[in-house]
């Protein structure tokens, strides 16, 4: 737990503690922390959830199968993410989501019934906790409209376009790089990757766009 101690302490989940604070915290939540590798899943669809996780080190995918098989990314998570926070207070609801580590993975996992149940003594560092998972929830809501102003729109053209631009509004820039790659962005706007490419192709050529992996460059405003 020591070698983790400052990742932990700068998990927007822990904001605020002092360390005499996140002492008491990971105590009293039983915290544990696991190694995954490339490839492991986290959580399968139709596990119930009873932890909380958070990425100290590597990245992992929210994904979700159809019916056919196909894959759909809902969510690309990073260093100090949380893992289906949104799901675990749903008591005895499976997860419709699987959790797939992208790459190495180091989670610390915290036992939630300790977490959301405020201790007698009505401590305030657990009161600040329970007010950083709101905060948290509440930005996981954000990125939610977010993905579903970007898969709603009716062309693969409109999807990029709208995608693209919410990320230079993002990055505050009209140069930026996306964390996908070309499959995971076909996966995650539910786009054919072949018919994705195409129109990416075309964008540059118009001159709305420029890219090099995953580099881009929004030209002018569409």
């Amino acid at each position: 737990m020591q070698k983790y101690y400052q990742k932990i302490k700068n998990s927007p989940i822990f904001y605020g503690m002092a360390d005499f604070e996140l002492d008491r915290m990971l105590e009293c939540f039983k915290a544990s922390i696991k190694n995954y590798e490339a490839g492991d899943t986290i959580i399968r669809r139709g596990d119930i959830i009873t932890k909380i996780y958070v990425i100290l080190e590597g990245e992992v995918n929210i994904e979700k199968d159809s019916y056919w098989g196909r894959r759909i990314i809902i969510q690309k998570l990073h260093e100090n993410n949380n893992i289906a926070l949104s799901l675990v207070a749903s008591k005895n609801t499976e997860s419709n989501i699987n959790a797939i580590c992208t790459k190495d993975a180091t989670i610390l996992i915290l036992n939630y019934e300790k977490c959301s149940a405020m201790c007698q003594n009505a401590c305030m560092h657990h009161g600040a906790f329970i007010r950083n998972m709101f905060k948290i929830l509440s930005k996981e809501n954000v990125e939610l409209v977010e993905k579903i102003e970007n898969i709603s729109q009716k062309s693969i053209r409109d999807k990029l376009l709208t995608y693209l631009s919410n990320e230079s509004e993002k990055n505050k820039s009209n140069m930026f790089e996306i964390q996908f790659n070309r499959q995971e962005l076909a996966d995650y706007l539910n786009i054919d990757r072949s018919a994705m490419s195409f129109e990416l192709s075309k964008l540059k050529r118009e001159g709305l766009i420029n890219y090099k992996k995953n580099k881009f460059i929004l030209r002018v405003e569409v």
